[in-house]
């Protein structure tokens, strides 16, 4: 099993963003796209949305909707990605380290390293 390798830790989302009070959930710029992702967010169903699979080395995001998952992955395929992660408790972000990304039955599909 790889441990997951994290980045940068403690970051806030206006460094990540370059922008202050940044409310999207993604940031695009000339050559990539960044993720802000809270792993607790649920869904008005009381699903979890995100999720990080320590195990597997894998995120899924956007579970809740499949089919903007596939219209998000498709618009921004091309884009290095880049993942942004915050725990339920506090407002700061770690960087992951993002091998690839698909959209897949489950939503985003990204694998870490």
């Amino acid at each position: 099993m790889i441990i997951l390798k994290i980045l940068q830790r403690g970051l806030k989302k206006e460094e990540i963003a370059l922008a202050k009070r940044y409310q999207k959930w993604y940031k695009v710029t000339e050559d990539e796209i960044r993720l802000f992702v809270n792993e607790g967010t649920m869904s008005n169903e009381k699903e979890v949305v995100n999720r990080i699979d320590h195990k597997n080395n894998k995120a899924y995001l956007c579970m809740g909707d499949i089919e903007y998952s596939k219209k998000f992955y498709e618009k921004h395929k091309n884009l290095k990605l880049r993942l942004y992660v915050k725990s339920d408790v506090g407002n700061l972000y770690n960087e992951y380290r993002v091998n690839d990304w698909q959209a897949s039955e489950k939503g985003l599909e990204l694998f870490l390293l």
